[in-house]
This record gives C-alpha cells, sequence and structure tokens, in this order.
C-alpha cells in the first residue's frame, strides 16, 4: 500500500476529497441539466408565444390565407431580431407568408402533423430551435412555422449555458482545495489524542515498560484498542518483573555453593587442581555478580536530581583497578582535570559501569599496555587500549547480551551489555571506535549537571 495511504488522516481527507469532488461534479451536471430543461421549456413558451401572435395576424383571402402583421412585428421579423423566423403555411403546404426573403417555408421537407412538434436543426455552424404549430382559421387549416437562430447575437441564454460548466468548474474548485485543507485540519485536531499515544507507544521499550498510554479524550472506536494494549503491556511487565526475580534469586542462591567451593578448593593439596577450580570458581562468581548487576539494572529508576562527579568516578575506578592491572604487567591512567565534572546520574553505578569498561580493556590489552581513562568537561568519558580493537561489523553487536567474538574464552558476555543498560538508564549513549594508537575506544556521553 503507498505510504500516503497508510496514514488514518489521509485515508479520511482523500476519501472525502472523493465524495466532494463526486457531489460537485453531479451538482455541475444536475445544474447543467436542469438548464437546459429550463432553457428548453422557454424556447418552447417563446416560439409558442410567437407563433399565437403571427396566428392573430392570419385572415382569410378568397380561397387563400393573407397575414397581416403589425408594424412592430413586421419590424421585428424584417431585421431578424433574436434570430427569429416565421412562415405560415395553407392546407396544402404551400407558404402563405414566410419572413425569408424568397417567401419559402422554413421546413420544405418537415411533416405537417395535428400537433405541435419541436425540434433542433444545425444550419451550417448554427443551432436553431424550431416549432410548427396547427392552426385553424374557421374551417380552414394551416400551419404557423417559428425558428429561432439560437447562435444569434441577441441570443444570450445558449450562451450561458454553454459556458455554465467552465464557470462553475473555476467556482467550485477553490471551494474544494478549502474543504481539503479544513478537512486535514479538523481531522487532525479530531485525532491529536491519538497521535499523541501513538507518540508516547514509541518511547516504551524493554527499559521502560511501566509507560501506559492515555486513554482519556480518545475517540471512541479507538480506546478499546488502546486498553488492550495497556492490559497487554501490563502482563508483559509483570513477565520481564518475573523474570527479573528468577535471575536475582538463582544469582542469591548460587553465592552460598561458591562460597562452600572455594573452601574446598583451599583444602585440595595438589596446587595444580587447586589452582584450576579456583579458576573456575571466579569465573562463576563473576557470572552471578553479572546476572545480578542485569536484574539490579532493569528495575533501576534514576532520580531526575541525581548527580555524580565523573572525574571522581574514573579515579575511583582507576584506584581499584591498577594494582591488578600491574600484577598483570599493565597500566592504568587517568587524563582528567583538576575540577568535577557534574553529570545526572548515580555514581555506584557509574563507578560499575567504567569498571566493566576498563576490565574489559584489560583483558583486550597486550603486556606493557596501558589504559586509559579520559574525562572531559562536557560530561564525556573515553576508555581506550592498545589492543586489537573492535572490527567495525562488530560495533554494532558488541553490547547484545551474551554477545561474545571468541566463544572458545571463558565469560557470559555480559559486562559490555550492563554498561550499556547502565548509560540507558542515565539518558546517555556509549559508542565505541578506534584509538588513535590502535585499540578500542568506547565514549560514555552522559547529560551534564550543573555544578
Amino acid at each position: 500500500m503507498n505510504s500516503q495511504f497508510r496514514s488514518l488522516v489521509s485515508r479520511i481527507v482523500w476519501l472525502h476529497l472523493a465524495a466532494v469532488v463526486v457531489a460537485a461534479g453531479t451538482m455541475i451536471v444536475s445544474i447543467h441539466l436542469l438548464l437546459n430543461a429550463t432553457f428548453a421549456a422557454f424556447e418552447r413558451r417563446a416560439l409558442s408565444e410567437h407563433a399565437a401572435a403571427v396566428a392573430e395576424a392570419v385572415a382569410p383571402a378568397g380561397a387563400g390565407l393573407a397575414v397581416k402583421l403589425p408594424s412592430e412585428l413586421k419590424d421585428f421579423y424584417a431585421h431578424g431580431y433574436g434570430g427569429f423566423e416565421f412562415a405560415v403555411l395553407d392546407a396544402t403546404g404551400r407558404p402563405a407568408a414566410s419572413s425569408r426573403p424568397d417567401g419559402e417555408a422554413l421546413f420544405p421537407k418537415a411533416p405537417l402533423r395535428a400537433a405541435p412538434e419541436y425540434f433542433q436543426r444545425i444550419v451550417g455552424s448554427d443551432a436553431h430551435f424550431d416549432a410548427i404549430f396547427p392552426e385553424r382559421l374557421g374551417d380552414r387549416s394551416y400551419w404557423v412555422e417559428i425558428s429561432q437562430n439560437l447562435d444569434h447575437p441577441g441570443v444570450y441564454a445558449d450562451d450561458i449555458v454553454a459556458q455554465f460548466l467552465g464557470q462553475v468548474f473555476w467556482l467550485v474548485l477553490p471551494i474544494i482545495l478549502l474543504l481539503l485543507a479544513v478537512d486535514a485540519f479538523i481531522v487532525r485536531r479530531a485525532l491529536r489524542p491519538v497521535i499523541a499515544a501513538s507518540t508516547q507507544a514509541n518511547s516504551i521499550h524493554p527499559s521502560q515498560i511501566d509507560i501506559r498510554l492515555p486513554v482519556r479524550g480518545l475517540p471512541t472506536e479507538v480506546a478499546p484498542l488502546v486498553t488492550a494494549m495497556n492490559q497487554a503491556l501490563d502482563r508483559l511487565a509483570a513477565g520481564f518483573r518475573l523474570q527479573r526475580e528468577f535471575v536475582a534469586d538463582v544469582a542469591h542462591e548460587l553465592r552460598t555453593p561458591l562460597a562452600v567451593l572455594r573452601l574446598r578448593a583451599d583444602k585440595v593439596e595438589d596446587r595444580a587442581i587447586a589452582d584450576g577450580l579456583r579458576a573456575d570458581i571466579d569465573a562463576m562468581s563473576r557470572l552471578v555478580e553479572q546476572l545480578l548487576a542485569h536484574a539490579e539494572f532493569e528495575a533501576f529508576v534514576l532520580p531526575p536530581d541525581t548527580r555524580a562527579d565523573l572525574r571522581a568516578v574514573a579515579l575511583d575506578v582507576a584506584r581499584l583497578m591498577a594494582p591488578g592491572a600491574i600484577a598483570a604487567g599493565k597500566q592504568v591512567a587517568v587524563c582528567a582535570g583538576e575540577t568535577p565534572v557534574w553529570v545526572h546520574g548515580h555514581a555506584e553505578s557509574l563507578f560499575r559501569a567504567v569498571r566493566n569498561l576498563v576490565e574489559n580493556a584489560l583483558a583486550h590489552s597486550p603486556p606493557r599496555g596501558v589504559v586509559k581513562l579520559e574525562v572531559e568537561s562536557e560530561g564525556v568519558m573515553r576508555v581506550s587500549d592498545e589492543g586489537p580493537g573492535v572490527p567495525e561489523s562488530d560495533r554494532e553487536v558488541i553490547f547484545q547480551r551474551s554477545w561474545r567474538r571468541d566463544r572458545r574464552k571463558p565469560g557470559a558476555g555480559l559486562g559490555l551489555s550492563i554498561v550499556a543498560s547502565i548509560v540507558q538508564r542515565h539518558g546517555g549513549a556509549i559508542g565505541v571506535g578506534a584509538a588513535e594508537g590502535g585499540g578500542a575506544c568506547f565514549t560514555l556521553r552522559l547529560r551534564p549537571a550543573p555544578a
């Protein structure tokens, strides 16, 4: 379906426009037919009146007929006013009088009947409206022929009818366009609550499923659909809540068995086996912590007036991660000014996000590699490393849950998805590109807050 007909407003306007055009066309044609019928009746009456005036001037003249027109009628027919002509035929069909210069009948081949007859002719390029009226004078029968040239300069009625369609079209066209504009305004105003509801529905996503569409002010035809959608969102929110609670409960339940396993691993005399068990337990513990973090941040709501110092967050993360980095032969460096960089955010949540970014950077950095944390005054932080970098084909999917480039390596692929979830809750944005000296550069952008 064409995109312009997918809109309810455009459908209503176009359908109404079609209805208006059909109605206007029907009205124009009907008026045109009515004018033609009225003009025809007027012409018949005019021809009948002329025939009656001529018949009053007919008198017997021996075996024939004499036509003695009043002086005004003589001048009228002599000069052809109004395009009228007449002829009087006797009982044999011969002309007793005629306004034609040759004195002949107007319609030599027309049959003479006992009832009035009206007809039209085309003579050259002119249209004529004609009539033959039977008359009686005592016991004598005769016929009066009347003709009017409709294209005569003195005849205006036919010109009016001929020009009517064109004149009315230019009158109706702006009315139709005005109706179209008024329709669009009225329909958009009537559907304003529907448009507002659709805009609000567009803002609903898995992290904000608590939003519900307003039902007040909606048309009665649309309100049931919106109500049903709100009910579906309620069921969806309940499902998400149950899923988060289940994940959190499972993660909490796993903490105790893992702690017991760690104690038992410490009692294993074979150091190689003990080290392997501890590594596996550490990996499982990290997975449990990530599951708990996901469950926590799925339900996290940031108060509008909360702010955090992004510079302090970067320094805290560096202090926490530096000992482990040094032990692995790597470094963590912070590049920030001397003044706080305030952003709209929760300090503890941002600390978790930046820590995950630094952990990821250290994991992909080579020996003696440096992980840099750069903080800018506009609420921007960059975390870069000297590792292999992130291919362009992976930059769109790297923040997806459970995504891992190499499935053979340990981990659940939740670290970066937790970062994306935290940033999203803060109304910020995160992206990944290439660092200047090679490696990956994660850019975190948050909303600045007043100092």
